[in-house]
């Protein structure tokens, strides 16, 4: 039988070098985003000796080709690069940067194929981490620190920007690292105030980038500008219309990356988008694919078709204040959602419902007869609640949502939301908001209601923090809600590294925190289909954790290839 103990699985699975899906290296806010982690995109552990040696030789029949440009289509434009600020660009900054190691999610464990090869956490607490550095992992031929070997400092350095950053959309775990040491070049340590179990997770998702100091020094932002030791460099950067990533010549796992160019080509029109997929313009689709377009697409013998559960997280946040302070209107808007018509109407009919945690974290969330019973449709019962409450005649209220120019499926949502809602009395007033301040107003607590596509996740930590009274950033979260006793349950799971212990507990307080009925609202998400030319390769499939994958696969985007090259 497989050890309960999170920590004593991965001390001894992380020298492992195995393959993963994306490093988390997606975003809730464009389908182009999510493509890159639903196409099977990955890697594993390489050799630090000789990385490539495991692979046939390049060329040989069913092997990688060296050489060649992929174009792929993307739904959503780009307004900033920034890893550790701009939420837009998380799709392809891991394509730019190195990352201290990566994260297989289906295993939860380290994969330890970029730029750290070795980690431990010698003490019992697990409040230590130390991770030996790889020799040779080298910045790309631009920038203030070109051809420079990345160093423990540039760790450090990177690591009190991506933990001071305003706009950083996480702070839980940094803001428990007591302090850093770098003994040497190769060589990275930092201790915890306290324990935190999300820590190993974080680490790999896409916002801890590695940025070389020198780089931070000269440039207090990096939204327009890249200088990265990852497979690609930043070549043409025009965020709405079309970026260029160019082969980095001395990568670390070289001769790979193998393509020559990738170039990600915005269209916001999902017809236009598909359209330029379909008659071979792209190489990779953006596009929002529904459940009919993947089969008929499948049927043509042209494409490779992957469906996945969505880790889209769609929810409504509500103000504490008049009238959601009131647990009787929440509980009326509650009961006034028919998420079965939001399934039915959005998402082909395949969606399930969402807790606290939602349900593609199969591992957390809870069952699917328990959150069908809980967050049951009974408009009549949402009437008596606002009538109890002292809305006989229901009320209104203003909605923020985020103003996309390409998907549509945010503003489709917030308008059935907005239909469901005024059949109970409660009449909506959509606003919607440019991204940039969108995001300023969501942060700062702006709204009296907000519709968040919110960020996949597969930590429970993080949607399960929303609810904490110090939120995502450790200093208040954005609705003005506080319950002692859901506190006490996010801070009890965060600290207990015993699986079955910790199911326990988050499975405690997601029921407390559906019997208050927000201040986050969660609604349903469904699978996403995504697709590529049969030409394309991307390795194994990343999203079978049974897989056994090359046992030298690299980070995401290096070992992408097309039988054109």
């Amino acid at each position: 039988m497989e050890e309960s103990n999170y920590w004593k699985r991965l001390n001894r699975r992380r020298i492992s070098r195995r393959a993963l899906l994306g490093a988390g290296a997606a975003t809730a806010l464009g389908a182009t985003a999510a493509a890159f982690v639903g196409c099977g995109s990955g890697g594993g552990g390489g050799n630090e000796n000789s990385p490539a040696t495991t692979r046939p030789s390049p060329g040989s029949p069913g092997s990688p080709r060296p050489g060649g440009d992929l174009t792929w289509g993307a739904s959503v434009a780009v307004s900033g690069l920034d890893p550790h600020i701009d939420i837009f660009g998380l799709g392809v900054v891991p394509l730019l940067y190195s990352y201290l190691y990566s994260w297989a999610p289906g295993r939860e464990q380290v994969v330890t194929n970029n730029l750290a090869e070795a980690f431990e956490q010698p003490d019992k607490d697990h409040l230590e981490f130390i991770f030996k550095l790889r020799r040779g992992v080298n910045a790309q031929p631009v920038g203030p620190a070109a051809g420079e070997e990345i160093t423990s400092e540039d760790c450090q350095a990177s690591f009190v920007r991506r933990g001071t950053a305003l706009t950083a959309p996480d702070k839980r775990f940094p803001n428990r690292i007591d302090h850093y040491e770098t003994p040497d070049p190769y060589t990275f340590k930092f201790f915890m105030k306290q324990p935190f179990v999300p820590a190993i997770r974080e680490m790999a998702n896409p916002t801890w980038a590695i940025v070389q100091k020198k780089v931070i020094d000269q440039y207090p932002s990096l939204s327009q500008v890249a200088f990265g030791s990852g497979p690609f460099s930043l070549g043409d950067f025009v965020g709405a219309e079309r970026i260029e990533f160019n082969r980095h010549p001395d990568y670390f796992l070289k001769p790979r990356p193998w393509l020559d160019t990738l170039t990600y080509i915005v269209i916001t029109d999902n017809s236009s988008l598909q359209a330029a997929f379909r008659s071979g313009q792209h190489d990779v689709s953006g596009a929002l694919l529904t459940k009919k377009d993947a089969e008929d697409l499948q049927k043509s013998g042209n494409f490779v078709v992957n469906k996945a559960p969505s880790l889209f997280y769609p929810v409504i946040h509500l103000k504490m204040k008049p009238p959601f302070d009131d647990i009787r209107v929440r509980e009326a808007l509650d009961l006034a959602l028919y998420r079965d018509e939001i399934i039915t109407v959005l998402q082909d009919g395949e969606g399930n419902y969402n807790g606290p945690i939602q349900w593609g974290q199969t591992k957390w969330a809870l069952p699917q007869d328990e959150l069908r019973s809980s967050l049951r449709y009974d408009p009549e019962a949402a009437k008596a609640r606002l009538a109890e409450a002292g809305f006989p005649n229901g009320f209104s209220a203003k909605m923020k949502l985020i103003k996309l120019t390409g998907p549509s499926i945010v503003g489709d949502t917030a308008v059935l939301i907005k239909d469901q809602l005024r059949r109970v009395g409660i009449n909506i007033e959509l606003n919607e908001v440019e991204p940039g301040a969108f995001l300023s107003d969501l942060f700062s607590g702006n709204f009296q209601m907000i519709f968040f596509p919110n960020l996949p996740y597969d930590e429970p930590d993080r949607p399960l923090s929303f609810y904490h009274s110090k939120g995502v950033s450790g200093s208040g979260n954005w609705n003005n809600y506080s319950n002692a006793d859901v506190d006490s349950l996010v801070d009890a799971q965060a600290k207990e590294f015993d699986d079955a212990q910790r199911k326990e507990i988050i499975t405690a307080a997601q029921r407390k925190i559906l019997t208050e009925h927000g201040p986050q609202i969660s609604l349903t998400s469904g699978y996403g289909y995504f697709a590529r030319w049969n030409y394309v390769h991307f390795g194994a499939d990343f999203n079978d954790p049974n897989a056994t994958p090359p046992a030298d696969a690299g980070p995401f985007g290096a070992d992408i290839w097309t039988d054109k090259g």
